[in-house]
């Protein structure tokens, strides 16, 4: 392990001496978050953690970073961002390490942060993760996906950041729903073995699908990563921050189906009455597929493969219900038949005209894409605006068609060697200039530190 990590901090030393690929001035960004929060994390053996911070606005930022882990607090630690930039925090270097912890990013200036991770779990599946920090506490968490299936471990990360301990609810919905109470101490981070709960509760029945709901009186943060072992040599992990509310439209940008890439949608209606949903898939230059539609019993979560129902192709998802739901879309792949892994997103509840994401990378073994979904009938204008670490900046303009899936290869845009964050601004194809409303996701696969392959995606920050 003393090999792997000294690739991972070479690594990171190259990462950190990018070189800038030009200057040109950037409209105002508007009023972002100044405090965000991350429940997982960890400095085990085997894995690597890191904070990527974007700063879009044009005065440098003073960061304090404090990490909470199951013993206390440790720091703040300082930093300064500067504008209009991307920096990147190994967090290995500013821990001891077997701690798990959770994190708190405060700033003077409106951030947006994203938590990459790259790991060898338990010494046998190799991958990488990430997930959008969160800016607020809530009272309660979704989780559609999840399973205890041979091949996956499941884990649920609590952060409370409160200076009281809490009661915490959480409820399983498997063969049926079950509900356990954990006490989490005031500024701590707190685990769960959801396979060993399973087990538990449902001792006859211990491999099963399983979501989540998670309760607190004052306010926690959730997260859920699992690793597996996908048909058996698929292996990675992936990892998504829970959904604060459910309801009754969502969006997805990404969706591939191909011989080595399998999609899935995984759908919790946590109501007592059932759920008329409706799937509508979205393709390149607006080509339509027949509406899915299904219909979802209270309190249960069904799953949709994807491959089945759409065949081969890019995607993009529009998913209405009658009745509040949550939608999670986990992918499986054997990226260009050498880097296997898995990813999942959180659809979003809406679109939005701007859109802003933290990491993003085009060192050598790292590939990076943006997939944009145009909800809208007519066509949109989008302006990406790549910012560099050392304060580099690219920007480039296209279209993309009503009711369409568009991807952008991101290496090809700013080239090789970069460490890239990312603001899109889309606008109606109108005689006004008017605000545009898309939906942007970003994937990425990697060779990391020319160890760990996989891939792991996240969608944009919109305020």
């Amino acid at each position: 392990m003393k090999k792997i990590l000294t690739v991972a901090i070479v690594f990171i030393c190259i990462l950190a001496t990018m070189l800038a690929i030009g200057e040109a001035p950037l409209s105002a960004a508007p009023e972002l978050p100044t405090t965000w929060y991350f429940a997982e994390g960890t400095t085990r053996e085997g894995f690597f953690e890191y904070l990527s911070i974007q700063n879009p606005e044009a005065d440098e930022a003073e960061v304090s970073i404090t990490y909470m882990t199951n013993e206390g607090e440790v720091g703040p630690f300082v930093m300064i961002v500067p504008p209009v930039s991307r920096d990147t925090v190994l967090v290995n270097e500013q821990l001891d390490a077997g701690l798990d912890v959770s994190v708190k990013v405060e700033s003077d200036k409106g951030l947006v942060v994203e938590r990459p991770m790259y790991f060898t779990y338990k010494e046998k599946w190799e991958g990488g993760h990430v997930v959008m920090g969160v800016n607020q506490p809530s009272n309660e968490w979704y989780f559609a996906e999840g399973t205890t299936r041979p091949g996956f471990e499941e884990w649920l990360c609590i952060q409370n950041p409160q200076t009281d301990p809490q009661k915490v609810k959480v409820t399983f919905y498997a063969a049926d729903a079950h509900e356990e109470m954990y006490t989490i101490s005031a500024e701590r981070r707190f685990t769960i073995d959801v396979n060993a709960e399973v087990a538990r509760l449902w001792p006859d029945e211990p491999h099963q699908d399983v979501s989540i709901k998670v309760e607190a009186p004052s306010g926690i943060i959730a997260e859920r990563p699992m690793y597996f072992a996908y048909k058996g040599d698929w292996e990675g992990g992936h990892i998504v921050m829970g959904q604060t509310l459910p309801g009754k439209e969502w969006y997805l940008a990404e969706g591939y189906c191909q011989w080595n890439s399998e999609t899935w949608l995984c759908i919790l209606n946590p109501d007592l009455s059932p759920a008329n949903v409706t799937v509508d898939y979205r393709r390149k230059d607006g080509d339509t597929l027949p509406s899915h539609d299904m219909l979802i019993p209270g309190l249960s979560r069904q799953t949709v493969y994807v491959n089945s129902v759409a065949g081969q192709g890019e995607f993009s998802f529009q998913i209405t219900s009658d009745t509040d739901i949550i939608v999670e879309r986990p992918m499986y792949f054997d990226y260009n038949y050498v880097w296997p892994g898995g990813h999942d997103n959180m659809a979003v509840s809406e679109a939005a005209a701007e859109w802003y994401l933290a990491e993003g990378a085009t060192w050598h073994g790292i590939e990076t894409y943006l997939c944009i979904l145009n909800p809208l009938p007519e066509d949109q204008d989008v302006i990406v605006q790549y910012l560099m670490e050392n304060s580099g900046y690219k920007e480039i303009e296209f279209t993309v068609s009503g009711n369409s899936r568009y991807t952008r290869n991101v290496n090809s845009d700013v080239g090789e060697n970069h460490n890239v964050s990312f603001r899109v601004n889309a606008f109606k194809q109108t005689e006004l200039v008017e605000p545009g409303e898309i939906i942007v996701e970003r994937p990425m696969y990697f060779l990391y530190g020319g160890i760990f392959p996989g891939g792991h995606v996240a969608s944009g920050f919109a305020e």
